[in-house]
């Protein structure tokens, strides 16, 4: 038996019954606050750091896919951005239409998953439960990872130099 439930009549002490219970060798005695916190504390904790783990791992490798996207388009624009310098753009501009890429790659993103995750996840075995506050701080969450992975399309386009469009 791994565990035996006690239902107290009204009026019984609980405490001392719980000591005399206590007293048996190899037992013990939990109260159903008690019984939660362990609960709480072991399985459950456990697989809550580790969904927490893997998302970090998630959002980390995205934000480095994302920026190696931005980087390779902002290399495969190199002439016009150099065009752009050359005929006087300010580097605001360029690092405007960089952000504006970014975020719309984010926003696509974005998107598909919705939509994905609105189709997909009614035939997953266990329920998904995804509430409106999950959504938008997923959107808050890309909202960051587009921000933070134009940064290395920009640093790249702002050392770009106007004359080798000449060359």
């Amino acid at each position: 038996v791994s565990a035996v439930l006690v239902s107290l009549a009204p009026g019984a002490d609980a405490t001392a019954i719980a000591r005399t219970i206590a007293g048996w060798p190899d037992v013990s005695v939990y109260t159903r606050a008690e019984q939660r916190d362990l609960l709480l504390r072991g399985n459950v904790d456990r697989a809550r750091r580790q969904l927490g783990l893997f998302r970090a791992i998630l959002v980390f490798v995205s934000a480095i896919i994302m920026a190696l996207i931005i980087y390779t388009l902002t290399l495969d624009k190199a002439h016009d951005i150099a065009m752009l310098k050359l005929i006087g753009a300010r580097n605001r501009v360029i690092v405007g239409l960089i952000l504006q890429q970014a975020l719309l790659l984010g926003a696509v993103g974005y998107g598909i998953a919705w939509f994905l995750g609105q189709w997909i996840f009614p035939v997953f075995p266990r329920l998904v439960l995804i509430t409106p506050s999950d959504l938008l701080m997923l959107a808050g969450i890309v909202l960051l990872i587009s921000v933070a992975a134009s940064g290395l399309g920009v640093w790249k386009a702002l050392r770009i130099q106007p004359n080798i469009v000449l060359s």
